[in-house]
């Protein structure tokens, strides 16, 4: 396997995942991983840091073989924690759509796991609505609401007695 292969696998997203992150088709991506064309230098520090994989052995020609260290077993950022960081939790449809390099509704909506009619409801300047898809992309953690406790804590341990 190539470095760029194990970069894609590393990111848990696949190559459309890594074009995402890095603004480039996935053809392009697809072309790195089978050898056509090189990964653009531009490209490779962003790689880096997304997932462990050494500049040096992305592009051993322009940044110098390196040390022979092996990359860290997991990224040091996720994809996923990337795309939080830069996403505003007030932001609108249109502002989110950008940011994760989505060009229309239908897109976002598979992004997000939502009917595309509904994603194509939102208002294009508004803030996004609070559903649980978009506050787990966003980084919001769900409030767990634990069991209410019964009534009476001996209402399971108490039998009806027959008095003779």
């Amino acid at each position: 396997m190539n470095h760029i292969a194990a970069a894609v696998e590393r990111t848990g997203t696949g190559q459309a995942g890594l074009a995402r992150l890095l603004g480039v088709s996935p053809q392009a991506v697809n072309q790195w991983v089978n050898g056509n064309r090189p990964v653009p230098s531009r490209h490779v520090l962003a790689i880096e840091r997304a997932t462990g994989v050494s500049r040096h052995a992305l592009r051993p020609d322009v940044f110098g073989p390196g040390a022979a260290v092996e990359a860290p077993a997991q990224p040091q950022q996720t994809v996923v924690q990337q795309i939080r960081a830069e996403v505003d939790s007030r932001m609108s449809k249109r502002a989110l759509r950008a940011k994760l390099g989505v060009s229309n509704d239908k897109q976002l909506a598979k992004v997000l796991q939502l009917p595309v009619d509904q994603v194509e409801s939102w208002p294009e300047e508004k803030g996004v609505p609070s559903l649980p898809q978009v506050m787990r992309l966003l980084g919001v953690q769900e409030e767990s609401q634990a069991p209410s406790a019964p009534a009476d804590p001996d209402e399971d341990r108490i039998i009806p007695v027959e008095a003779a």
